[in-house]
């Protein structure tokens, strides 16, 4: 099978004037065109690394646009949702991330659901159940009893929710272990704040509930450290607060991330601080996040808001660097290999119908969910 588009995007650059030699789903050639190209482009597939299906009904339903406050209005709403309606929001969800040519999720999920959307639509990607023991910090075996057994349902990877709702003991617990786990950390000032001083709203709910973390002094990031949680198969989400020692931190234990700009921006968090930690050789992926705080499932859209968040932090980094975050960027943070156009490789294609661009750049700006269609190589 012969693919002739005019370009292809390699390690997120468009390469024009190149052919793909296909055979039973596995590149075997690249080489110049042989014969008149195609008006559209090839790509690889995209990797969503940080997700959340069962939020798509909160869509636009959420007025809180602070971190913390919104944090409590998402979880009153949750309760008001029964369970056939968060399944039903989780096909919705899993349907337009294989729409915007998503292959492979990384989910982070409280409620069943994600994985028969999953499995219904075609999504491949790793499910974390999220753990939070706020409440029965004092007791959380029944707890964590209760979440197991609803991991096991849909073959999730148990993980802590944040370093803040989760308590010492079981935080260490997981760090000790060597599964994939994926955590939201350095998200918001509030978050700095508990963990710098022991003060502010998060700390004002803690105390609520009767939780103590005991911190002081140190950066959430320094705190995943000194539990253990800090090594290779882990990956942080948001990190909008990390600063220079965090990043250092971060890069010297083999931890990825997840880059949420658009999140990030709803909630009023500070653009992620992107340049430095790819500097620092650290693997980033963009997330989308969930639907009441990123919006419309979108990967384009993303990608220019992590353009935009680089440009508002004086930092900015390259097109290039940004598909690449969507793609391969997104794979390496949850310990994938090969999700590249490469000879050998079996990544998912997308083919983009739009003519005439010459750079990624002009990709991001003008490429649209409307113009998607996965290309058909086996």
């Amino acid at each position: 099978m012969i693919i002739r588009p005019y370009g292809v995007v390699i390690d997120g650059e468009l390469q024009l004037g190149d052919e793909l030699v296909v055979e039973d789903g596995i590149i075997q050639e690249i080489r110049p065109h042989t014969g008149m190209p195609e008006p559209w482009i090839i790509s690889p597939a995209f990797v969503n690394a940080h997700s959340h299906l069962e939020y798509r009904g909160l869509q636009g339903q959420l007025s809180e646009s602070e971190f913390h406050h919104w944090i409590l209005e998402i979880g009153a709403a949750k309760t008001e949702q029964l369970a056939q309606q968060v399944r039903a929001d989780c096909l919705i969800a899993a349907q337009e991330n294989r729409a915007a040519g998503i292959a492979w999720i990384a989910e982070h999920s409280d409620r069943l659901g994600a994985r028969e959307a999953m499995a219904a639509t075609g999504l491949n990607g790793v499910i974390f159940q999220e753990v939070i023991t706020l409440i029965e910090s004092a007791d959380p075996g029944p707890k964590l009893d209760a979440i197991r057994e609803k991991a096991q349902e849909q073959d999730a990877h148990l993980t802590p929710h944040a370093p803040y709702t989760v308590d010492r003991t079981t935080l260490e617990s997981f760090a000790s272990g060597r599964d994939l786990l994926s955590i939201h950390a350095s998200e918001s000032p509030a978050e700095q704040e508990l963990f710098h001083r022991g003060t502010g709203p998060i700390s004002d709910i803690h105390e609520k509930f009767g939780f103590e973390l005991g911190v002081g002094g140190m950066s959430p990031i320094q705190y995943l450290n000194e539990v253990g949680f800090l090594r290779p198969g882990r990956q942080l989400v948001h990190v909008c607060e990390a600063d220079e020692a965090d990043i250092d931190l971060i890069a010297a234990q083999g931890v990825s991330i997840a880059h949420c700009p658009r999140s990030n921006d709803e909630l009023s968090c500070r653009p992620a601080p992107t340049r430095q930690l790819l500097e620092a050789g650290v693997p980033i992926g963009l997330g989308l996040d969930s639907a009441a705080s990123s919006g419309p499932i979108n990967m384009f859209s993303e990608m220019l808001a992590a353009l935009e968040a680089s440009y508002a932090r004086k930092e900015p980094i390259s097109p290039e660097s940004v598909w690449r975050m969507a793609c391969e960027g997104g794979a390496e943070s949850l310990g994938l290999s090969g999700w590249r156009i490469e000879v050998g490789s079996r990544v998912p294609l997308l083919k983009l119908n739009i003519e005439s661009l010459a750079t990624t750049e002009e990709m991001i700006e003008q490429m649209s969910v409307e113009r998607v269609e996965w290309l058909q190589t086996d």
